[in-house]
């Protein structure tokens, strides 16, 4: 610690008392494990999100009034465009840096998702959301759930082709809901799409109502993994109920990140630098009733598109109250499906196996063979749902006509999910019959299975063990 940082602490210290506090902070220890890096991937780009989504909004005009451009690029000089997109393109080729911040915020949006989904995926998969967690985990449904809203609204905002083309779809969406769908796309979009209204308000949500969910979400989570201690994966010879092994907050771990910050930054600038993404002059404005081929969402949204594609276009009546139509299961009753599934399971999981107690050290999701299956089968549906996304590209490069691809997808949706889940629910439980074992109860009688088998070692069991 230098001399002037030490004197601006106990200057602080004298006034605020932080010697104490600061030192259990600064002890709290950390795991050794690259997995546990996702979260703060996830965070430091949200600060990137801010900072530059703070110099976009700047310059951004959330209208879609007619607006002549008279910039310096010859393709659009001169013409009547919607001010939104022409302030996105006055930004990108008018404003200095202007494009390379748009770039920077549009990485840094795909990393923040990528970061999250992984994030919850290690957490399914090695059981983080245990006792006492499970308040931690809805919360990061939550956050994933509104990292898709904020990244939806921001890909609107420049009123481009593509975009005007996802909006259409979300207020179709909208409308398909049984009995309320035509009040909830007014309340939302303030009239029939295309409306004056909808830019404005995607704005607000974009910038103010989402992050503002987003910020004290994560606020909330990390307060929350700072009273409850980290997890951990197994280590032989410690007790991880009792234990943490790893590396203290400072300066080890406080190296790292700082480290992890440099890395994010310069990777992020180097692709807006290389990557010629986010580009909104080459898709044009949008024209109501004119869809581009290229009509396709961020990654993120994929699954919710390519359900959308293969669902079949039904429209039949339940108790004759309610219409219930293809667009409102592939686009609402599905991607809820999904949801609620992932919000479920920790309760489901801790009914079959009868859990008890609180849990600290992590599993391999192939000795619990509910959460092994279930991850699997989750998964491959969202997997083949997004690649259904691209059912026109398949077509194309495979010269097989794109109703075949259709049908394709719809058969190995129902079918390819159920078939891998049961299957590898099947193996994990012949894994757990070979060495004697069953699903633990609570985390201590999992030490004693797994000391006693070194199953954990990846050696040969010794001797069975009860359990």
């Amino acid at each position: 610690m230098t001399p002037l940082f030490s004197l601006l602490f106990d200057t602080l210290d004298a006034r605020l008392k932080l010697r104490g506090p600061s030192r259990k902070v600064a002890n709290k220890v950390f795991p050794h494990n690259w997995s546990f890096l996702l979260g703060e991937v996830a965070l430091f780009s949200l600060v990137v999100l801010v900072a530059t989504g703070i110099f976009l909004t700047m310059f951004y005009r959330p209208s879609t009034e007619a607006t002549v451009y008279n910039g310096s690029y010859e393709l659009y000089r001169g013409a009547q465009l919607p001010a939104a997109f022409e302030s996105i393109l006055r930004l990108s080729h008018d404003i200095p840096g202007g494009l390379l911040f748009r770039r920077i915020h549009r990485g840094a949006s795909h990393l923040f998702i990528a970061a999250s989904v992984l994030h919850m995926l290690r957490i399914l998969l090695t059981g983080a959301f245990r006792r006492p967690r499970e308040i931690n985990y809805h919360l990061g449904i939550g956050l994933i759930t509104f990292a898709f809203v904020a990244g939806f609204t921001g890909y609107s905002l420049p009123y481009d082709s593509l975009a005007g083309t996802g909006i259409r779809i979300a207020y179709s969406e909208l409308l398909s809901l049984p009995l309320i769908g035509d009040r909830v796309a007014f309340w939302i979009f303030g009239g029939d799409f295309p409306t004056g209204d909808v830019i404005p308000r995607f704005f607000v949500f974009h910038v103010l109502v989402v992050p503002g969910l987003i910020i004290g979400m994560v606020s909330l989570h990390l307060a929350l993994v700072a009273r409850q201690r980290h997890t951990q994966f197994p280590v032989r010879g410690v007790d991880g109920h009792k234990f943490i092994l790893g590396k203290p907050l400072w300066p080890a771990q406080f190296a790292e990140s700082a480290t992890l910050v440099l890395w994010i930054s310069g990777l992020l600038t180097a692709a807006a630098v290389f990557i010629p993404w986010s580009d909104v002059a080459l898709l044009g404005p949008y024209v109501p009733g004119e869809v581009g081929n290229n009509a396709q969402p961020d990654w993120f949204m994929f699954w919710i598109d390519g359900a959308l594609r293969i669902f079949p276009p039904l429209e039949f009546s339940v108790f004759s109250l309610l219409t219930v139509s293809g667009p409102f299961v592939a686009g609402i009753v599905l991607p809820g499906f999904v949801f609620t599934a992932l919000a479920a399971y920790p309760f489901l999981e801790r009914k079959v196996y009868g859990l008890r107690g609180d849990w600290h050290v992590l599993t391999n999701p192939l000795e619990i063979p509910l959460r092994a299956g279930f991850m699997l089968g989750i998964w491959s549906f969202v997997l083949l749902l997004s690649a259904a996304a691209t059912n026109d590209i398949l077509s194309r490069l495979t010269g097989v006509s794109i109703e075949n691809v259709l049908w394709f997808f719809r058969i190995t949706c129902v079918l390819v999910p159920p078939l891998l889940g049961l299957a590898i629910n099947r193996y994990a439980k012949r894994r757990l019959a070979r060495h004697n074992r069953t699903v633990a109860g609570s985390e201590q009688e999992a030490q004693v299975a797994a000391a006693s088998t070194e199953v954990l070692a990846g050696s040969k069991p010794k001797q069975p063990a009860s359990g």
